[in-house]
């Protein structure tokens, strides 16, 4: 994937690592590796760092430069971070009536 506004290039496969080249001189500039196995997707949110991963195993969202994780999701549990603190809340123990909510809504931790 090139990416819209940063001059990089992302590519990943399936085996787990994601790595981040240079799109003017085409070498390598890092190598990712979060061990959720392989990786399906690659996104990004446009006027901004924002990165987004999908692997077999979750799903993890960094910004550029930091690498480090702002948010996952993996196995049911979603975790994030918000001014340096660390979130976390785990969908498969929503109560039988959360279950019922439609896609979309918002949940409540």
């Amino acid at each position: 994937m090139f990416h819209p506004e940063v001059p990089i290039i992302l590519s990943a496969g399936e085996d787990d690592i994601v790595n981040v080249w240079d799109s003017a001189t085409y070498k390598q500039i890092t190598q990712l590796q979060y061990g959720l196995k392989r990786v399906w997707t690659i996104s990004v949110i446009p006027e901004s760092n924002y990165v987004a991963f999908g692997f077999d195993e979750g799903t993890v969202v960094i910004k550029l430069g930091k690498d480090l994780p702002l948010a996952t999701y993996n196995n049911g549990k979603v975790v994030w971070i918000k001014a340096r603190e660390i979130n976390t809340f785990n969908l498969k123990l929503l109560s039988a009536a959360d279950e019922a909510s439609k896609d979309g809504e918002t949940v409540k931790p």
